[in-house]
């Protein structure tokens, strides 16, 4: 039995050729994969970085409230309530709208009704872009300066 004059591809570069087919379409096949979950993936989701309360004899006291935006959603309004005394008549966070790892703080005074060692809750509402909402609940204690 002899050959004819009919030649193929060796094994080797058969092989070589088969791995790089198969890579290529790994990399294309990944790629569409994390982009659509990127854009799956998008979360609006905040948390209160910091917070506390400076009391003095007398009562009154001034609120120090930090917001860091760690979602991907910018955030519109932030309302903040305190249930259980210590409250005061506003509070204005800044800057606002807030992007993606931007902070906003406020600081609230109170003419009277805070005392030095309780603890008071606050609660925010963060409201963000898409019309979601969060609600953070923290307390602190309050302190004299």
């Amino acid at each position: 039995m002899t050959r004819s004059g009919a030649r193929g591809l060796s094994p080797l570069v058969a092989v070589i050729l088969l791995i790089a087919i198969t890579v290529a379409a790994a990399v294309v096949v990944s790629g569409v994969f994390f982009n659509l979950a990127g854009i799956a993936g998008r979360r609006p989701t905040a948390v209160i970085d910091q917070v506390r309360v400076v009391a003095t004899p007398a009562g009154a006291g001034t609120w120090a409230i930090v917001v860091k935006n760690t979602g991907d959603v910018p955030i519109t309004t932030i309302a903040a309530t305190y249930p259980g005394g210590c409250a005061p008549a506003s509070t204005t966070f800044a800057p606002l709208p807030l992007n993606p790892g931007g902070t906003a703080a406020a600081t609230a005074n109170v003419a009277t009704g805070c005392t030095l060692g309780t603890t008071y809750r606050i609660v925010l509402t963060i409201t963000f872009q898409d019309g979601s909402q969060q609600v953070l609940a923290t307390q602190a204690t309050a302190v004299i300066a």
